[in-house]
């Protein structure tokens, strides 16, 4: 895993006091980690994961993709609609239902 987050890392185009700060680490536990000196825990895992949409299954074993393109997409998209004003989002809310309504009846 500390090579994972040493790639992942440099794929974010980030340094390594900017990755630690965006999960909560300093960048000396960040050396260490993708140094292997230190383990990930399982808190630092899930941080990872959800800060940057990575694929879980590859931090731990390498397997599949980097990143979790399906939540990426939809976390992009709830924090586009929670900037949207709110008569907006009623009328985004209101053509959705609507549609649903619509492509049940052929």
């Amino acid at each position: 895993m500390n090579m994972r987050v040493r790639t992942l890392r440099k794929a974010l185009h980030l340094s390594q006091k900017e990755f630690a700060e965006k999960i909560g680490l300093k960048q000396n536990s960040v050396s260490c980690i993708e140094k292997g000196k230190s383990c990930l825990t399982e808190q630092n895992i899930k941080n990872i994961c959800s800060q940057f949409y990575v694929n879980e299954t590859w931090l731990r074993t390498g397997e599949g993709e980097m990143l979790d393109q399906k939540t990426k997409s939809h976390q992009e998209f709830f924090e586009s609609f929670e900037k949207l004003p709110p008569s907006f989002q009623d009328y985004m809310i209101h053509m959705v239902k609507t549609y649903k309504v619509h492509s049940r009846n052929p």
